[in-house]
């Protein structure tokens, strides 16, 4: 087995077994990054959710009476969350960079959340632009990195002991420039930020307690520049002063076909 399908096994089983997490959990399932995802897709009839997650973007187009929603996730349990949350949709089990439809099928595809989950991240966006019929939209949404390369790395590390899924959190920069190789044309950019508090983001993948305590020693050292850059803010614990939540950048991206 190849290291990208170790991978991919490893986030099909780490969110199968979080899918209730992710479907609860609020920090996902409303915001006015939602609705702008779902905004940008307000022509389309026929919507892909790629990474689909909880199903709270292909619920939320389904609501807005969307012909078709497909609900796509590389882990079943997740389609079947999804699926059994939002009525209307039609779940699939895909690989995000071997989409298994047909060119120009679909009239939007949207992703949030979840492209630092992909090993292959061009693939993905050439396999977004083949099935996008003319004038078709993509709506994606990630995390983001600052552009400093230090720490890139310091975040992308906390991260991978978080979550082992985790391939690559990227800088905006980066994925425009992806985008420019292909045939797709970016529209709108937009960058923002999430305040997460830590000990809800560590319940959400069932963290164990010894790389918790690893992860907030890492996050107690963090350089300078990351605890201002993600506005850190700490309480009291009886013994001191603990991490309580963070600001975690944000960029979303319009881009037509």
């Amino acid at each position: 087995m190849t290291k990208d399908a170790d991978r991919k096994r490893d986030v099909a089983t780490a969110f199968g077994d979080a899918a209730d997490g992710y479907r609860d959990g609020a920090v996902l399932k409303e915001g006015a990054d939602l609705e702008r995802l779902v905004d940008w897709c307000a022509d389309a009839t026929r919507v892909l959710d790629v990474a689909t997650g909880g199903g709270h973007v292909a619920g939320t187009l389904a609501d807005r009476s969307v012909s078709r929603v497909v609900a796509a996730d590389l882990s079943p349990e997740m389609v079947a969350t999804a699926t059994a949350e939002y009525d209307g949709l039609e779940g699939a089990v895909v690989d995000a960079e071997r989409l298994p439809f047909s060119s120009d099928g679909f009239d939007a595809v949207t992703c949030r959340f979840a492209a630092h989950h992909f090993p292959d991240p061009e693939a993905f966006l050439a396999e977004v632009e083949r099935v996008l019929a003319p004038g078709g939209v993509l709506a994606l949404e990630d995390l983001c990195v600052p552009a400093d390369p230090e720490l890139a790395a310091y975040v992308n590390r906390i991260e991978r002991l978080r979550d082992s899924g985790h391939v690559e959190t990227y800088s905006p920069a980066q994925w425009l420039d992806w985008l420019a190789e292909t045939g797709l044309t970016v529209d709108a950019v937009e960058e923002t930020s999430r305040r997460l508090e830590v000990d809800a983001w560590l319940d959400r993948m069932d963290v164990p307690a010894a790389d918790r305590r690893a992860i907030r020693t890492l996050l107690s050292d963090a350089p300078d520049g990351l605890e201002e850059a993600f506005e850190f803010r700490y309480e009291s614990d009886g013994d001191g002063e603990r991490l309580a939540s963070y600001r975690t950048g944000v960029v979303l991206l319009r881009a037509t076909a």
